[in-house]
């Protein structure tokens, strides 16, 4: 919990556990510290000794004289020291403020420099700068933003189940050769992963849309959500603006879940089968993934009953195999010729 947020009522309780500050320290700061790979929180102290992290994943202490470098690299402090690099983002209420962290670095140089312990240096300034991010969320603030984004994202969500199907299924459409036949799959609007597609897409655009409309407002009012500073919302109204908020902080994860969701549609769609002359040749819709038969295996071509304007000649046709297995053109579009010109060719070379 940051002090300066607590002193005036707006840090928001943790459960975490709390970890005990070190008699004499003149900076407390939680941050996140990247070690490696892997993210974690931890409180950071500042002396005229050195820097201390402690947290339950870390425990490290770095001197003065050991920390070579200070530098700021998209949101981060980064630390380089004999044992090793950390990258460091100041938090506030358990969720990260990057614009924080030119003010943290200028704490550190002067740490390192030995004039930390001044009232009215860099420490002033980190301290001013944690007071103007409660401002700018305030100024934010603004119950239209997350009606704007929840809407934009539903209308284009909505938009995209369509769209997206029809588009993959155009892309993978083929014309085959006269006298032959392609069986094309269609894939249902209702499908999850086309669903999962649509509306992560639409998130990921309407945050796009939301930053280039309110600019830093945007994210201003995204983390100031996240950390609960925002008032006079409750129930499902502080839930839907916290799931919002989520979407704005995080637009590549939204971006990341709607690419591999199309890229699961993609064999689906481009799952065919084509009928000629040379047998009946299956592709799954992934590479090295397709199946001949020959017209030997043949043993049956049946009409499938269809309901009321869903073919022009009134029924489905059907190929049975000798192992069992058959290919229907039910739910399937038919391209090279109609169902009956379908109907008769297979006909004619069934044994």
């Amino acid at each position: 919990m940051n002090e300066r947020l607590a002193a005036i009522g707006r840090a928001r309780p943790i459960d975490e556990p709390v970890q005990i500050a070190r008699p004499g320290a003149l900076v407390r700061q939680t941050v996140r510290v990247r070690d490696g790979r892997t993210d974690v929180d931890a409180l950071c102290e500042l002396d005229a000794a050195g820097i201390r992290f402690s947290g339950p994943g870390i425990t490290r202490a770095i001197p003065w004289p050991d920390a070579r470098s200070i530098a700021v690299d998209r949101g981060r402090t980064r630390i380089v020291s004999p044992i090793g690099s950390l990258a460091i983002m100041v938090v506030l209420d358990g969720v990260d403020e990057p614009e924080l962290a030119p003010l943290f670095a200028r704490v550190l140089e002067e740490g390192r420099a030995g004039t930390i312990a001044s009232p009215t240096g860099a420490r002033h300034e980190l301290t001013l700068g944690i007071d103007r991010a409660l401002e700018q969320f305030a100024d934010a603030d603004d119950p239209i933003v997350p009606i704007a984004i929840g809407v934009f994202t539903v209308l284009v969500g909505v938009v995209l189940v369509a769209a997206v199907p029809s588009a993959l299924q155009v892309a993978a459409r083929v014309q085959p050769e006269p006298g032959a036949f392609a069986v094309l799959p269609r894939i249902a609007f209702f499908d999850p992963r086309g669903v999962v597609a649509a509306f992560a897409g639409a998130a990921a655009l309407a945050v796009v849309v939301g930053r280039l409309a309110l600019g830093n407002a945007a994210t201003t009012w995204a983390r100031g959500t996240l950390r609960g500073w925002h008032r006079n919302a409750y129930g499902l109204e502080a839930t839907a603006r916290r799931t919002i908020a989520r979407l704005m902080v995080a637009p590549r994860i939204t971006a990341a879940i709607a690419a591999v969701a199309i890229l699961t549609l993609v064999p689906s769609a481009f799952a065919r089968t084509v009928v000629d002359t040379g047998g009946i040749h299956e592709a799954f819709g992934l590479p090295f993934l397709s199946h001949d038969r020959s017209w030997a295996e043949l043993t049956d071509v049946v009409p499938l009953a269809v309901g009321f304007g869903e073919r022009p000649e009134g029924f489905d046709t059907a190929l049975d195999f000798s192992d069992g297995a058959r290919l229907s053109t039910r739910g399937r579009d038919l391209v090279g010729g109609t169902e009956r010109a379908f109907f008769d060719f297979a006909k004619a070379r069934a044994r």
